[in-house]
């Protein structure tokens, strides 16, 4: 009996042993998980968090990373909505760029607790779900109709509108427009039959800080707080000397004070007296239109007449510096500009042909754009920037008069990419702002027929057989054993 007494006691220690130890075990397993819980709350989200959704609703682009990074000073974004009903898109999105830079902070403003904060701002009227951006003295308001994009360009068809988020984009536009100093001034020329700009890159100039404003010479003369003057695709030339009111003297004493000018321009009109002006720039036209003959740098299904040609590299001007030059850029029916060596100004061309591109000296009246004797041979500048280095005058010339246009937009988003930088490199900006609306919902995933019926053997038959065969193999051996 005393010797079963004793072995129970020492059973019994050893069991007391192993279960302190396991406690212990477990306890310091616990402590281990908080503390890396903690660690891992303590990095930054943007090293611990992924997305994985297909249009990067929750990662910040390039230029947005860039404007963050930039920061000097300290910005606030507020968020008005109802505590527990936030859009976890925007939210989110919000965390990326406060984890992006230490002078930007976000926060969250029920309007049921906080009932009069957005009239602080001259919001009143502003609905749930909008933002708040205030940096210093200055606020810009978002609201929340402005974070997403309806197109319902199909709505006929589907009954359905498509709808995009493009809240990076006005958010990112918003901290540039409120940290990136005074606003600039751009105008452009109306009655000469000059295209409208859209409004697709007038919001684009506007993200850059710009203001943009209409100009009419007959009545009014440039303005002195001018940044950058806009000719877009005139019908009608400027009218100079000996007429009733001297628009081309206007434009070269603008000129002459370092000025900016960029200009758009189509063949199928005459304008001798403002080709006058950027031949003092050593830009002059190319006789006739530019033809592709290499079939990766024209639209396909289109004529060889849609060019799509290759950014330059640059050495005088900054027009490309923020612009993405993996973008495609699309020209219809252009010309082509020669550069001139000119005393005391300086050039770069910015968008040119391929090599095999030639110019038929017909343009608009040609037959056929086959290649033939008398065409000029490629390649030729399309779109070339120009500097008096005397008077500090900056002009970029894109001969082609349908480049700012909406329907191309759609297609070709390049466009007003470029368009965008060469306008905020004319006006002093330095980078380009403009990100494109992200799609909210994945593309359906598409398998094909003999792929889904081979999935469907695989994983209905196949690997349950698989497994019930290992299965009985292993109670077998078992049972043997």
């Amino acid at each position: 009996m005393k010797l079963f007494a004793k072995q129970s006691s020492s059973g019994d220690g050893r069991v007391f042993r192993s279960g302190v130890w396991s406690a212990a075990i477990a306890a310091a397993v616990i402590v281990l998980a908080v503390l890396v819980n903690l660690i891992v709350r303590a990095i930054p989200s943007r090293y611990t968090e992924f997305d994985l959704s297909e249009a990067g609703l929750y990662t910040l682009s390039e230029s947005s990373r860039q404007v963050a990074d930039d920061l000097t000073q300290d910005l606030t974004i507020y968020y008005l909505a109802q505590t527990g009903n936030e859009d976890q898109i925007i939210s989110k999105l919000l965390d990326k760029y406060a984890a992006q830079s230490s002078h930007i902070t976000w926060e969250l403003k029920d309007p049921a607790v906080y009932p009069t904060f957005a009239a602080q701002y001259g919001a009143q009227d502003l609905t749930s779900g909008g933002l708040i951006l205030v940096c210093g003295e200055q606020s810009k308001v978002l609201d929340a109709a402005e974070l997403y994009d309806y197109d319902y360009s199909d709505y006929a068809t589907t009954g359905a509108a498509n709808v995009t988020f493009d809240g990076e984009s006005r958010i990112t536009s918003a901290i540039y427009q409120l940290t990136s100093g005074e606003s600039r001034h751009v105008y452009y020329t109306t009655n000469h039959g000059e295209q409208a700009l859209t409004s697709t890159l007038t919001d684009a100039l506007e993200s850059q800080n710009l203001t943009v404003s209409t100009l009419d010479l007959l009545s009014q003369t440039i303005p002195e707080d001018c940044d950058l003057l806009v000719i877009n695709d005139p019908a009608q030339d400027f009218s100079g000397a000996g007429s009733l009111v001297d628009e081309l003297g206007q434009l070269r004493s603008y000129l002459s004070n370092g000025g900016r000018v960029l200009l758009l321009t189509d063949s199928y009109y005459s304008t001798p007296n403002l080709d006058a002006v950027m031949a003092e720039f050593g830009l002059t036209r190319t006789e006739g239109l530019v033809v592709e003959g290499d079939t990766n740098h024209y639209l396909n299904g289109y004529p060889a007449l849609y060019l799509l040609p290759d950014y330059a590299s640059t050495e005088e001007s900054t027009a490309l510096d923020g612009v993405n030059t993996s973008r495609r850029v699309l020209l219809q029916m252009a010309q082509g500009i020669t550069l001139t060596e000119t005393e005391h100004v300086v050039s770069d061309a910015l968008l040119v042909s391929s090599d095999s591109a030639y110019s038929k000296p017909e343009g608009y009246e040609m037959t056929t754009t086959e290649k033939a004797d008398g065409d000029i041979a490629g390649p030729f500048t399309l779109a070339a920037y120009a500097r008096n280095e005397d008077t500090g005058a900056q002009v970029i010339w894109v001969n082609c008069g349908n480049m700012d246009n909406e329907g191309i937009y759609q297609v070709i988003p390049g466009n007003v990419t470029f368009l965008q930088g060469c306008a905020a490199s004319l006006a002093g900006q330095e980078s380009a702002v403009l990100i494109d609306s992200k799609a909210l919902e994945a593309a359906p995933l598409e398998v094909p027929g003999i792929a889904a019926s081979t999935l469907g053997l695989l994983f209905v038959i196949v690997l349950p057989a698989v497994l019930l065969a290992v299965g009985a193999v292993v109670v077998v051996l078992r049972r043997r054993k």
